[in-house]
């Protein structure tokens, strides 16, 4: 059965075609990040013409894989602050409200 909230989507990304399927809300994201992806490409093939596709392609994916790690990795330890100064946060009004009387 035909999930209407999904469409096909063909990408270009460093001269090759993908299709997939992907939520119809996402399309414009994706275009955003198909274009992105295919500037780098070009800008990384002027700058290492002696370079393969392939050995490109793999720098790229190394490039993008260290941002997400590092985003990743920020994310947690913002996550780790935010539930610190909750539980402090609750401490401290649990002192409040248990003081009055």
């Amino acid at each position: 059965m035909i999930d209407p909230e999904k469409q096909q989507l063909t990408l270009r990304i460093a001269e090759e075609k993908i299709i997939t399927v992907v939520p119809r809300k996402d399309e414009l994201s994706l275009k955003r990040v198909e274009k992105e992806v295919n500037a780098l490409w070009d800008r990384w093939k002027l700058m290492h013409p002696s370079r393969t596709k392939t050995q490109i392609l793999a720098m790229m994916a190394f490039q993008y894989a260290k941002l997400y790690y590092d985003v990743a990795g920020e994310s947690s330890r913002r996550e780790k602050e935010l539930k610190d100064f909750i539980r402090e946060y609750e401490e401290k009004m649990d002192e409040i409200l248990l003081q009055i009387d």
